[in-house]
């Protein structure tokens, strides 16, 4: 999978992680120039973006900062495994 469909799923799944956290008003476009540590506790929505990607804990303050920032970053750190597939697909 290349970069840019990594930050295509990244992407739709910061911004329903964003909308559930913050009950957000915005547009997409307005959320991805959003910087959400302009808001007190953005902790469970970091921590969901850590959990669904499988990211290390220790790589929080290197996804932390506006939300297109934050896809970018995930996309680079998120790891899909290659061994994986779909139960649609068949191992052979």
């Amino acid at each position: 999978m290349d970069i840019l469909e990594k930050e295509r799923i990244v992407q739709k799944n910061v911004l329903e992680i964003f909308k559930e956290n913050f009950n957000s008003p915005y547009s997409e476009d307005e959320i991805l120039n959003y910087t959400p540590s302009d808001v007190e506790n953005t902790t469970p929505y970091y921590e969901s973006i850590l959990d669904i990607f499988f990211i290390e804990p220790e790589y929080l303050q290197s996804v932390k900062g506006c939300v297109k920032d934050t896809i970018k970053k995930v996309a680079e750190l998120w790891h899909i495994n290659p061994y994986a597939f779909g139960p649609w697909e068949e191992s052979y």
